[in-house]
Order: C-alpha cells, then structure tokens, then sequence
C-alpha cells in the first residue's frame, strides 16, 4: 500500500499536469482563431479593394447588376470558408479536450481501483467495501463511456449538418 501523503502527491502531480494539457489545447485553438482571423482581415481588405476598383469602372447598370452578382457569390464563398474554417478548429479542440477527459477518467479510475484493492488485501472484512466502490467505478466508467459516445455523435451529426449548411449557401448565392 502507498502512502498517503505519496498518494495524495501524485494525485496532484496528475491533476497539475492534466491542467496544463487542457491549457495547452485551448491556447493551440486560440492561436488557431487568430490566425484564420488575421489571415481572412488580409484577404477581405484585398477583395474589398479589388472590389471598388472594379465598380469604379462599371459603365452602364447592366455591368454594375453582373458586378453586384459576381460579388455576392464571393461574399458568400468567403462567409462559407470562414464558418467552416471555425467549426473545424473549434471541432478539432473539442476532441482533443475530449480524449483528455476520457484519459484523465481512466488513470483516476485505474489509480483508485490499485488503491482499493491495496487497502482491501490489508484490512480484515473490507472486500465487501471494496467490491461496492468497484462496482460504482466501472457503473461510472460505463456512464461516461455512454456519455462520450453520444457526445461524438452528436459532434458527426453537427459536421454534417455544417456542411450541408455550407453547400446550401454557397449554392444559394450562386443562384442569385
């Protein structure tokens, strides 16, 4: 058997270290955020300008009406990329921070299990204790598998409504 004071030490080492993992995801995601935004501000400046060059050459109200068409569509292709680009890092954090939690439940529930069967080989009459909290880890680890199994269900579900969303604006402008 460890001994508490160690126990409770790696205990904490494991939840400081699972702390950092979840930051390091959430800062990677928010460079990520950052990134696409600088880089869409650059792109929309440059179409922007483009744009008004073009207008300012428009000669009679047929050209302008084609114009006005022509950059609808590429507003609303740009607006498509844009959302998709953000579901899909926001998707890509949410699974990541989602194999952290399933790791993280697994080694606390590995590491109480090993305590437990520690403590029930040295106390006389604990088996029963120690069956009665085996028997809520794997209710518990089979609640959260449930959980985590709906969870990525629904995030394939929402994928594929993105897109479906995505392919019907695009399309939607084209008709325009």
């Amino acid at each position: 058997m460890t001994h508490p004071t160690d126990q409770y030490a790696a205990w904490n080492q494991t939840a400081f270290d699972a702390a950092l993992n979840y930051a390091r995801a959430t800062l990677s995601s928010a460079e990520q955020l950052m990134k696409l935004n600088v880089e869409t501000a650059r792109a929309t400046l440059q179409q922007a300008t483009a744009a008004a060059r073009e207008l300012l050459s428009v000669k009679d109200p047929e050209q302008l009406m084609t114009m006005r068409t022509k950059l609808a569509q590429i507003n609303m292709q740009q607006a498509a990329t844009y959302a998709q680009s953000i579901y899909d890092i926001v998707s890509d954090t949410q699974r990541q921070l989602g194999r952290l939690w399933e790791d993280q439940i697994a080694q606390m529930t590995k590491s109480v299990t090993a305590e437990t069967e520690g403590i029930a080989k040295g106390t006389p009459g604990a088996e029963f204790s120690s069956a009665a909290l085996k028997s809520t880890l794997a209710a518990t680890s089979a609640m959260m598998e449930s959980l985590n199994q709906a969870t990525r269900q629904f995030a394939e579900l929402s994928e594929s409504t993105m897109k479906a969303a995505t392919a019907q604006m695009v399309k939607s402008a084209t008709h325009t």
